[in-house]
């Protein structure tokens, strides 16, 4: 890590994954919390693939690791995807298997339904 544009590179990857990984709360101890949950939930997954990754370059490139500052750039990269999809899973689905979805006529859009073609009648 020698020029100035790569520290800058480093420190807004490294606020990036803080950024990915932040969950919200009531107070600041819940943020602090859910956010340091969140990141150990993931840091086993990403450092796995980034050892992956790391062997991958390694093999490639036929020299030693990579830089600490690189592994550390791979490990946030992937530590980002994993709380970008944790994110849409805890967000977006609510954490709600498929299996408790109802499929019948009291689920929410056939009511829907029901309530404007009552509202057109």
């Amino acid at each position: 890590m020698g020029t100035l544009r790569e520290k800058i590179t480093f420190t807004l990857t490294a606020l990036a994954y803080l950024l990915f990984h932040l969950r919200m709360g009531a107070d600041p101890g819940a943020i602090v919390y859910g956010t340091v949950y969140q990141m150990l939930l993931t840091a086993p997954y990403a450092l796995g693939f980034t050892y992956i990754i790391a062997v991958v370059f390694r093999r490639l490139s036929g020299s030693g690791w990579p830089p600490w500052d690189r592994l550390l750039r791979i490990f946030f990269t992937v530590g980002i995807l994993f709380a970008f999809f944790f994110a849409l899973y805890e967000y977006g689905g609510q954490g709600q298997p498929l299996e408790d979805v109802k499929m019948d006529s009291s689920s929410g859009v056939s009511r829907f339904f029901e309530d404007v073609i009552r509202k057109v009648r």
